[in-house]
């Protein structure tokens, strides 16, 4: 009986051996195919002559970038697949940039490394509404181009924006990172998952930040109304950062850092250890309340 059923087991193991190296074997043959078939990314530039104000650009892989023209003109540079065409044109004092919805083809065998890029460069200066969509994109924004508004939308791709904002910014990413370097901004909202949060030498009317694991850091950033700020287990890291009023609520992350001015502090934490100044009530409010996470906080005018 014992012999028999070594026998049962061997076969069994054979059998899932014969099938992991077909599996592989056809996994190895289409890439193989895929690679045969493989052409280097192309070049495409679209001159823009037709005034506009606002700009938006719709894509799903690649990294959009917006960076200052040398010679003062308007251009859309686009780095993608040869059978990839982009739509550019002005519609209702709107520049808009479109790349059609990929293939089921495309999506299964996109490579990674391909690295497609649309780039627009734009003369130095403040432009409306600045609207991008994309999937596994990066966004980055040149700190000589101002924007009326900025909404930025992505999954994986990092965001870097640093020029100034007029209005509201608003970005929602997945497990990108979020980079503010705008010297000024109205209201600004990101929400993520396990993306990080950095803003940095920004003065900006208000902030709300809602991430799940994602790390929260604000250098040298002041807020002229509140800052609210939820995560589970991301930290939160105040450097030299102010507002009329902060609200900070996290589960396992630490809140630590420093002020410039005093606040009226309301801390709670269950089995985290507490340092902050005394509470000034005739100061603006500063709420922190974690669950296992540490609170230290400073001020230093």
């Amino acid at each position: 009986m014992k012999r028999r059923l070594s026998n049962l087991a061997l076969s069994a193991l054979t059998i899932a051996a014969v099938s992991g190296l077909t599996v592989l074997r056809t996994g190895l043959a289409a890439d193989a195919a895929w690679r045969q078939d493989y052409t280097p990314l192309t070049v495409n530039t679209y001159p823009v002559s037709e005034s506009f104000t606002g700009i938006s650009v719709t894509d799903y892989y690649a990294d959009v970038q917006l960076r200052v023209s040398r010679d003062g003109t308007v251009s859309v540079v686009t780095r993608d697949a040869e059978d990839v065409a982009h739509t550019v044109r002005v519609e209702g004092g709107t520049l808009t940039i479109s790349r059609p919805e990929p293939t089921v083809g495309q999506r299964l065998f996109h490579h990674e490394d391909d690295d497609p890029e649309v780039t627009v460069y734009l003369p130095a200066g403040n432009y409306g509404a600045l609207t991008v969509n994309t999937t596994s994109g990066d966004v980055e924004a040149a700190a000589q181009l101002g924007f009326a508004s900025a909404s930025l939308t992505t999954v994986s791709g990092d965001v870097d924006l640093n020029g100034s904002v007029a209005g509201k910014v608003t970005v929602a990413t997945t497990s990108g990172d979020v980079e503010l370097r705008c010297p000024t901004a109205g209201e600004v909202e990101v929400n993520t998952t396990s993306g990080d949060t950095e803003l940095s030498d920004s003065y900006i009317q208000s902030l709300k930040v809602l991430s799940v694991s994602g790390e929260v850091s604000l250098e040298r950033t002041t807020a002229a109304g509140a800052v609210t700020i939820d995560t589970s287990s991301g930290d939160v890291d105040l450097e030299r950062a102010d507002a009329a009023s902060l609200a900070i609520t996290t589960t396992s992350g630490e809140v630590e850092g420093s002020l410039l001015t005093a606040k009226n502090f309301a801390v709670s934490s269950t089995v985290g250890r507490i340092s902050v100044p005394n509470a000034d009530p005739a100061a603006g409010p500063c709420t922190v309340t974690t669950t296992s996470g540490d609170i230290r906080l400073a001020v230093r005018p």
